[in-house]
């Protein structure tokens, strides 16, 4: 009888060993035990997430080759000084035309070095705007701000991100052009229009995990909706495969 792939605390402290090497062939020496920690778990969660997802997601790309890669490229490591990363992570999201604009993804993310508790999260929506799509969105909530109000206050997205969006990249004046009186300004001056939460020992270590996480994902679809009605017909539903830089979407306290 096969048994659910789950990560543990194990999961954490493999990342932190991993981080210090200085040899490349470490993890050669050590292939079982990053498959059953990290490889096959990230795998399995990937694939629920797909699952659940897919059919209420057009156009989004679900990573399932070559996830749990955690040896950094040449130049990387010389950068860095060791060969391999101490997190992993993936990003759904639906495959952009523009260099610039980025659209509203799914980004899961275990780092075995954070510091506030917070080593494994989901995170979604839109990180990094460009400067076209903050003013889009800036002008969408001026006026209208009742939809994103709307799905803050629901039951199913307030249980899993009851903060809404996150106050982390906040500019420190008022954008030009938007009232500073305005009733929704500590919005108006975010500078990315994202929510995140991060997962206990206890929920991350159990073999349902997946299924929490796939439903968490659920509700940032709701999120990422709202973000593409605001953003208007730029959002592209073309599907282009392409490799996502996994060190580009990070919360602030991660490493990019």
């Amino acid at each position: 009888m096969s048994t659910t792939p789950k990560f543990s605390k194990q999961t954490l402290e493999f990342l932190k060993k991993a981080s210090r090497q200085k040899k490349p062939d470490w993890l050669d020496k050590n292939r079982e035990e990053f498959e059953t920690l990290i490889r096959f778990p990230l795998q399995h969660l990937a694939a629920q997430i797909a699952k659940r997802l897919r059919p209420h997601a057009p156009g989004y790309h679900f990573p399932l080759k070559g996830l749990g890669r955690i040896k950094r490229t040449t130049t990387s490591a010389q950068e860095y000084g060791t060969f391999y990363k101490g997190y992993v992570s993936f990003t759904i999201t639906r495959p952009s035309p523009s260099r610039f604009d980025h659209n509203p993804s799914v980004f899961f993310m275990i780092n075995s070095h954070d510091g506030e508790g917070d080593e494994v999260i989901l995170a979604g929506g839109l990180y990094m705007p460009s400067s076209r799509q903050l003013k889009s969105i800036r002008e969408r909530i001026s006026v209208d701000p009742t939809p994103f109000e709307r799905l803050f206050r629901s039951s199913p997205f307030a249980s899993r991100f009851r903060d809404g969006f996150s106050d982390e990249r906040t500019a420190t004046r008022p954008p030009r052009g938007f009232d500073p009186a305005h009733s929704h300004i500590h919005w108006l001056k975010l500078q990315g229009f994202y929510v995140w939460r991060s997962y206990s020992v206890k929920e991350y270590s159990s073999a349902g995990f997946a299924e929490i996480v796939a439903k968490d994902a659920q509700q940032i679809l709701r999120l990422n909706e709202l973000l593409d009605g605001a953003l208007g017909p730029q959002i592209s539903n073309l599907y282009v495969p392409r490799v996502v830089d996994q060190e580009k979407f990070v919360l602030p306290k991660h490493e990019f």
